[in-house]
């Protein structure tokens, strides 16, 4: 219990002091810490300033997720330093840090409790109220001296280091970047400067971008508006352009070239703020410090949140605190949810059918009624009849059963419509026999040309994905038998078509299978309903609650299968403490994210199940794109972060192919093989081969292969 109280301090000390920079990182924070102690009074008010208020949090009983995650040990870390840099050392400077911890508790509930509601963030709000408490009542804290303007000293060697650097003459915006990132610890000196940035730069080549941007944007306009310059070096005064700069072009938007944009354009934005605020509360002598930034985040936030279709700037649904790893999240995101709008939508049929009309098809789906789709039955000889193919019933389609394309209400039903003889057409009731079925939220699905007397639901009766709706028939404007399927937002025979993808579906090309997810058929395609394998089925069917062991070379990764607060579901390694969610619509199992230790199993799994098929096609080939960062080396990744949010240049490919299926009767095997690799154009960096086999038991064994080092992990579910 000590060693576990003892770690929660630690980490929200350190990610305290990291929180500064919009990251989350301990060895960031310890950097930070230690660049503190450059004047060492500064340094050692904002260390005790963080504990006092931790401790404080946890005796009040206030969450220890926020106390791990340094969500009060920033503001903690300000307020000290800046009483340090304010205030003489003695009994009573002491007495304050504890009165500041007690405040900033306050402040900061009371902040996320106002702008929780808004989704808003409170930023710098309950340090600039903490420390404005703190200057006011001062004047009456007798006790509390003030120390000398110039009593700022810092350490000798820091001192020197800082010298070292002002005589290489260094651009002018440079020096002042330098200084304004020390001078957030209230220590405006080039060496601390350094240290931060280059700490910044390891941490987050886009942070470290941005932050240069935001500065650099507003070194201009300070010449453009007549500012002097030097005002950018002062304690807390250019840090609000490069904060600015990094909360809106990559921490709170995903990063792009808009997001780098509207940074650049905060700048007379939050000069404008923190200048007149600096008026305002110059009158009662209080520094504004980051009130400018904070502000003028909070309002632009606020003002996104009111957009109709953001289409450009995209704003962060779940902070991982680094923009590399917002935008990485955001793109995997993209891919794996891009379809989540989407009602899904079946074929209305068993087994294969041909697109014989397709989206802007030339007979008929044409105007309004363009984006439909006509269904039909071919034999091998890509005849659609057998016999002399001169009555409805020589037809292959007729009279096969047509199903409900997903749950929902029937609507809508037609019936009593005579069969057309071949060739014949019903101008008169143009679609014929008809059922519309209500999905819900405004779509519709209708499904005409039915046989009269077939249909087998009632009005108003709720019916499933795969219900028996009716059969097909040839009635209505229809020469021949066939289906017609279009999707529409009213429930109105003949209504308007709606361009509206199907959840799932398999082409055949030959003897080559490949599964369609949320996209269109084409006119002239052999398409079947994906049909599922139940032994992959129950291999891939991963309950929260399931564990499992995987051993290999004698070593046991023992895990579990848990779902989180956002209700994800995800597997747990309990031993390389990873984590990898995934997702299963009972047609694909995906994997969505990865996060830990790529030494662990859960990590090769991760890859090499990236994404299956549940059901089995011999010889499909399933293609998929990873999250670009999983498998390039550091120093590429390094370089490629600082053009990432315009262009990526890494990509990492992922394809499945489904090699032997030994099933019969829902029991044997099947061997799957799959590749991950990360490549440049054409050229590989790495490559992962696998070889999966599951059996009707669930998952047997994953051969992993690089190179020449080849292993096998063998499971055994507990």
């Amino acid at each position: 219990m000590l060693t576990q109280k003892l770690q929660l301090h630690i980490e929200g000390l350190l990610h305290g002091y990291s929180q500064v920079f919009f990251a989350r990182s301990k060895w960031y924070g310890a950097l930070l810490l230690l660049v503190s102690f450059a004047d060492w009074r500064i340094g050692l008010a904002g260390l005790l300033a963080v504990v006092f208020t931790n401790l404080l949090a946890e005796v009040l009983s206030l969450s220890s997720f926020f106390i791990a995650e340094g969500i009060y040990g920033f503001s903690a870390a300000l307020v000290g330093m800046g009483i340090g840099a304010t205030f003489q050392l003695n009994t009573f400077f002491f007495l304050t840090l504890a009165l500041s911890a007690f405040l900033i508790l306050l402040t900061t509930k009371l902040f996320k409790g106002l702008l929780d509601k808004y989704k808003l963030p409170f930023l710098g709000l309950p340090f600039v109220t903490t420390f404005w408490l703190i200057l006011l009542a001062a004047k009456f804290f007798t006790a509390l001296h003030y120390r000398a303007i110039d009593t700022y000293v810092p350490l000798s060697f820091i001192q020197r280091f800082s010298d070292y650097i002002l005589q290489l003459n260094l651009p002018e915006v440079v020096v002042t970047f330098l200084r304004s990132l020390g001078a957030v610890f209230f220590q405006p000196n080039v060496a601390a400067g350094l240290l931060i940035a280059t700490g910044l730069l390891l941490y987050s080549r886009i942070t470290f971008t941005l932050a240069a941007l935001g500065l650099g944007a507003a070194y201009i306009f300070y010449h453009i508006a007549g500012i002097n310059t030097a005002e950018l070096n002062k304690v807390l005064v250019g840090s609000n352009y490069f904060f600015a700069a990094i909360a809106i072009g990559g921490f709170y938007l995903i990063p792009n070239v808009y997001s780098y944009v509207l940074a650049v354009c905060m700048v007379p934005l939050v000069a404008a703020l923190h200048y007149s605020l600096t008026y305002i509360f110059g009158m009662f002598m209080l520094p504004v410090y980051t009130t400018g930034f904070t502000l003028a985040t909070i309002l632009l936030l606020y003002l996104l949140s009111w957009r109709v279709n953001p289409q450009h700037l995209i704003q962060v649904i779940y902070q991982y605190c680094s923009p590399e790893q917002n935008l990485r999240h955001y793109l995997v995101t993209k891919e794996n949810y891009r379809y989540s709008k989407f009602f899904p939508v079946s074929l209305p049929f068993w087994g294969e059918w041909m697109v014989s009309q397709g989206h802007e098809g030339k007979i008929t789906h044409l105007g309004d009624w363009s984006k439909a789709f006509d269904f039909i039955v071919l034999d091998q000889e890509m005849k659609s009849y057998q016999n002399t193919g001169t009555k409805p019933e020589d037809f292959y389609c007729y009279d096969k059963p047509v199903l409900s394309p997903g749950e929902g209400q029937v609507v809508v039903i037609e019936d009593g419509i005579e069969e057309n003889s071949v060739a014949d057409v019903n101008l008169q009731k143009n679609w014929g026999n008809t059922v519309i079925i209500s999905h819900g939220n405004g779509l519709y699905s209708q499904l005409s040309h039915l046989k009269k007397g077939s249909i087998k639901v009632k009005m108003g009766e709720y019916v499933y994905r795969g219900t028996p709706l009716a059969t097909c028939g040839n009635s209505g404007r229809s020469p021949e038998p066939h289906i017609h399927f279009q999707l529409q937002t009213i429930p109105m025979i003949g209504a308007k078509t709606l361009d509206y993808p199907l959840a799932s579906y398999v082409v055949r090309n030959n003897n080559n299978y490949e599964l369609k997810i949320f996209e269109k058929p084409a006119e002239g395609e052999f398409i079947r309903p994906a049909e599922i394998n139940q032994v992959l089925e129950r291999a891939f069917y991963l309950l929260p609650g399931m564990k499992m062991k995987w051993v290999r070379d004698g070593v046991a990764e023992n895990w579990e299968v848990f779902t989180d607060a956002w209700n994800r579901t995800y597997i747990y390694s309990y031993e390389y403490k990873s984590t990898a969610w995934f997702a299963n619509d009972g047609v694909v199992f995906k994997f969505l994210d990865f996060e830990g230790s790529n030494k662990s199993f859960l990590y090769h799994f991760y890859l090499g199940c990236y994404k299956v098929f549940l059901g089995y096609y011999q010889d499909l080939k399933l293609p998929g794109t990873l999250p670009v960062s999983f498998l390039h080396n550091s120093a590429a990744e390094f370089v490629t972060d600082f053009i990432r949010p315009f262009y990526q240049p890494l990509r990492t490919e992922f394809k499945l192919h489904y090699t032997e299926n030994k099933t019969l009767n829902n029991s044997g095997s099947i061997l799957l093989q799959s590749v991950s690799a990360a490549k440049v154009g054409n050229t590989n960096l790495r490559q992962l081969s696998f070889t999966i086999s599951v059996n009707e038991s669930g998952l047997n064994s994953i051969i992993v292969q690089e190179g020449e080092n080849k292993w096998e992990a063998v499971c055994a579910k507990l």
